[in-house]
């Protein structure tokens, strides 16, 4: 069996991503981890004659005050945490953080330092889809404000939860109901609560269809923080990070408002950013 030289560890939106890297750069394998992970989900890969390096990126926990203050680059090397498994040597990128508006980002800056490894000239906007959205301006290689939404937990909490349980359920993008509702929140915000009732109103007097209902509270989300967030996409070259279907979304979100936004996968991006510091650690 190939050796292994260190392991990335990227908690995402539902779980851990374990990668484990070989001696020669490959990835000799990858899989997602319990939520509760320990050193004992590693224990295959890590070696009882000497240390593992386990970089990780979106640690939960971290102290806020080993988040990085922008403007910033989205890295700038990792620290050491102590772990109890004399196995591992854990190294943790650190996310970033903002005064004024107060904000936290956690693992979505290693995807946009993986992003601008590849495409060190980028000049635009990043935004990342997770357990949060991060809306991240860029400029000359550094994160120089971002603007975070709870959108995808709003998404997840009304779906499941009264009266729109059973009216809203996922299904096939009805993608005239998704613009629409993008369109009407933007044009009249305050309508919004309102909107979110008629959907479950409508599956009751109407018969609308679930995955209709569904469009319609994705799109009437989506479409409000876009009324947000302009100042970050509004004639901006604008790059989507996320795995799932929610970025795609996003995406379509932004084509009903003329912009063209590309969309790329967030877990390799991330795997590219925590090389990067891994490239960083053995310069020092």
């Amino acid at each position: 069996m190939r050796s292994t030289e260190w392991i990335g560890l990227i908690w995402g939106a539902d779980y851990p991503m374990v990668s484990v890297i070989a001696t020669n750069g490959e990835v000799i394998a990858k899989h997602a981890a319990p939520v509760d992970l320990s050193p004992s989900s590693l224990a295959e890969f890590l070696s009882a004659q000497a240390p593992t390096p386990v970089l990780c990126a979106g640690l939960p926990g971290m102290p806020t005050d080993m988040y990085r203050a922008v403007p910033a680059t989205p890295m700038a090397g990792t620290f050491q945490m102590d772990t109890p498994d004399p196995r591992v040597v854990l190294h943790v990128v650190p996310g970033l953080r903002q005064a004024k508006p107060a904000d936290l980002m956690l693992g979505c800056e290693t995807a946009m330092a993986g992003l601008l490894a590849q495409e060190p000239d980028f000049d635009g906007v990043i935004c990342t889809v997770a357990t949060q959205s991060h809306w991240s301006h860029i400029s000359a290689g550094e994160v120089v404000s971002f603007q975070s939404y709870l959108t995808p937990v709003l998404a997840s909490t009304l779906a499941s939860t009264s009266p729109l349980t059973g009216c809203a359920a996922q299904g096939p993008l009805d993608e005239t109901a998704f613009a629409q509702a993008v369109d009407d929140v933007m044009a009249r915000p305050q309508s919004f609560a309102a909107t979110l009732a008629h959907i479950s109103a409508d599956a009751a007097l109407h018969g609308a269809r679930e995955n209709v209902g569904w469009s319609r509270l994705m799109g009437t989300l989506i479409g409000l923080e876009l009324s947000g967030a302009r100042p970050y996409w509004l004639g901006q070259n604008v790059v989507i990070l996320g795995d799932g279907d929610l970025p795609a979304l996003y995406k379509a979100a932004l084509a009903s408002q003329a912009v063209q936004a590309r969309l790329m996968p967030r877990d390799d991006l991330s795997l590219a950013g925590l090389r990067q510091a891994w490239t960083q650690i053995n310069k020092q």
